[in-house]
């Protein structure tokens, strides 16, 4: 059964998905005296895994106090949608409001056919934190690091730059997946969120993580 439980709102940049108990050592973005990016900061840390040289990935792992996380690019501004699927999570966002179309894909066997691996990430202490990452831990907290509900994470000027999740601790396999759909990522806006668009579910371009539970953790 999928049951999609949270939004995650961006600005721009990756998304750090980690355990809760760990985001609270993540030190987000830090600007230096010239307004440029700390290159000591945890998210000069996450841009150099996403952006090596000459390249850019989707996703990849992050290390940070004594914590690995993993960051995700969502690919410009926009909203991911979180759910809970048969032990897992699925994380998506798409480039549309006005058709459950990519929520239909990312659920079906077609996407999972397309997935590429990533890794295991190890979740401990019974929460999981998604927050777009140049969030400082210091500036949403306190927070519950076992959350029995989902916990929406707001800044002073920003609502919903993170949520915190229940989960049950263990080791977790990631994958990831991305469509270039018809439709969507570069459509017109008013028909990315004007009148419902008739089409096929793999029409709308998203991308998307899936969290299976593979035993407990190191």
């Amino acid at each position: 059964m999928v049951n999609w439980i949270a939004k995650v709102g961006c600005e721009g940049g990756p998304l750090l998905v980690c355990a809760a108990s760990a985001f609270a050592d993540w030190g987000g973005a830090v600007l230096d005296e010239d307004y440029e990016l700390d290159p000591a900061c945890d998210l000069h840390r996450a841009n150099e895994v996403l952006y090596p040289a000459d390249d850019e990935l989707e996703a990849g792992f992050v290390h940070f106090a004594a914590h690995t996380g993993l960051v995700w690019e969502m690919d410009g501004p926009g909203v991911a949608e979180i759910a809970s699927t048969h032990g897992g999570l699925l994380i998506m966002r798409s480039w549309v409001r006005n058709t459950d179309a990519p929520h239909r894909y990312v659920t079906g066997p077609a996407a999972a056919d397309v997935e590429q691996p990533v890794g295991e990430l190890d979740l401990t202490g019974g929460g999981l934190a998604v927050v777009w990452a140049p969030v400082v831990a210091a500036e949403v907290g306190p927070f519950p690091t076992a959350p029995p509900a989902p916990v929406t994470l707001d800044l002073d000027h920003i609502h919903g730059v993170g949520v915190l999740l229940p989960v049950r601790p263990g080791r977790y396999q990631v994958s990831r997946g991305s469509l270039t759909g018809t439709r969507g990522q570069y459509a017109p806006l008013e028909e990315q969120h004007g009148p419902p668009v008739a089409g096929n579910d793999d029409d709308w371009s998203c991308r998307w993580l899936r969290l299976r539970p593979v035993g407990a953790p190191a």
